[in-house]
């Protein structure tokens, strides 16, 4: 009877025990990871992705700087017996330079009485001769009493003709290289040699035109153009408040003198006229008076 007592109540204990290990180890265990749900690459393309704007990881390409030509326009107002002094001084200034640094295009003055002088001069040169130049321009007309009447800058981009005529040239490169090698293969036949030399020449004569307009192109970028135009006051443009005033003012006695000129060239036509039909119309009215003097006696 004991051992059986005994018997059950190890057993109870035992049970007891199995029934704790299996609660601490259920506990103890970390809970099961749920991996997240894959996306396919359909899904990914859904309208909110699209409406998330472009990819920013990807590379953009930066746009191509311009490739300019510079052009510049100057207007000088000076004393009319400045004008030319000042034009031929900064002639002298750019042959001093040397044709690598400045090239005098173009150069001419004129004057018309005492008062009224105008002058231009066109140069081509280096970006930093030419901003030298301009300061030293501008700074002549303000030390001779003058002003500056007119300061521009003109660019013309160049980049896509320069792309355009360099990818142009590729093209015609490759053409000459199939034609060099067709040409190479010494056919029998005279016309389809005769052909291929015809070709070979117009596309060498395309590739020599593109060059120069290339070289031609490539000269602008690297050389600017400036215009100078100089002028006494008496030409140049009045300005401020007074300036219909002033217009009114220099144009009276020209008006005068042209109105004069007028007159003058009308007394030239009638005075000849005058003097050949003054004398004629009194000899008609005599003789129609002598006429008239029987007829009224008789």
């Amino acid at each position: 009877m004991k051992t059986m007592l005994s018997v059950l109540v190890i057993a109870a204990v035992a049970l007891v025990a199995c029934k704790r290990s299996e609660d601490a180890s259920l506990f103890a265990s970390p809970p099961p990871k749920v991996s997240p749900p894959a996306v396919s690459s359909n899904a990914a393309a859904t309208p909110d992705a699209t409406m998330a704007g472009p990819d920013v990881s990807q590379p953009v390409a930066s746009p191509q700087a311009p490739v300019l030509a510079l052009a510049y326009r100057l207007g000088l107002v000076v004393p009319a017996d400045q004008v030319r002094a000042l034009m031929e001084s900064h002639q002298e200034a750019c042959e001093r330079a040397g044709t690598d640094q400045c090239q005098v295009m173009a150069a001419q003055a004129s004057a018309d009485g005492d008062d009224r002088a105008s002058a231009e001069l066109t140069l081509r040169a280096t970006p930093a001769w030419m901003r030298m130049f301009r300061t030293r321009a501008e700074a002549d007309a303000k030390g001779l009493g003058g002003r500056i009447e007119e300061a521009a800058t003109e660019g013309d981009d160049l980049s896509g003709s320069i792309v355009d005529t360099e990818a142009a040239q590729r093209a015609r490169a490759a053409e000459r290289q199939r034609l060099t090698e067709l040409l190479r293969r010494r056919t029998q036949n005279l016309d389809q040699t005769l052909q291929v030399e015809q070709e070979l020449t117009r596309v060498q004569g395309d590739m020599d035109q593109a060059a120069s307009e290339l070289a031609a192109m490539q000269n602008r970028i690297v050389m600017q153009t400036v215009t100078v135009h100089y002028e006494s006051a008496a030409i140049a443009s009045p300005n401020g408040p007074t300036a219909p005033l002033q217009v009114a003012a220099r144009s009276f006695w020209g008006n005068v003198y042209g109105m004069l000129a007028v007159l003058l060239t009308l007394a030239s036509f009638v005075l000849p006229l005058g003097l050949v039909g003054a004398p004629l119309a009194w000899w008609l009215s005599r003789r129609r008076r002598g006429k008239a003097s029987p007829a009224a006696a008789g």
